[in-house]
């Protein structure tokens, strides 16, 4: 039940997060790279990219495990790819940091 209950309060978190990174991204699109590098090296780019990417990781994380659950009927298999789901996310949360914070 946990689980439901976060995948459908990260569901609407996420419609205000969408709309308001669409019209981040509508912006940038409109000015210059050098332009652009300096906003996503500033510290409000790079909060909003953050947390733009943690919620759409977090909820992706939840919706393939429902799907896993779903489909995979070995408990013990499904309990491995659901392990390495979570570590895939897990490790693209932090590689989408590291490359925001070296430009």
């Amino acid at each position: 039940m946990e689980h439901w209950k976060l995948q459908r309060i990260s569901a609407l978190i996420m419609i205000p997060v969408v709309i308001f990174s669409l019209f981040y991204i509508v912006n940038i699109t409109s000015i210059s790279y050098l332009q652009l590098i300096d906003d996503l090296s500033s510290i409000s780019g790079f909060l909003i990219s953050v947390f733009f990417i943690s919620f759409i990781l977090f909820h992706s994380s939840l919706g393939l495990e429902v799907i896993i659950e779903d489909y995979i009927h070995n408990e013990n298999l499904q309990k491995n790819i659901i392990s390495l789901s979570k570590l895939l996310h897990i490790i693209s949360f932090f590689l989408t940091i590291l490359i925001l914070a070296s430009i």
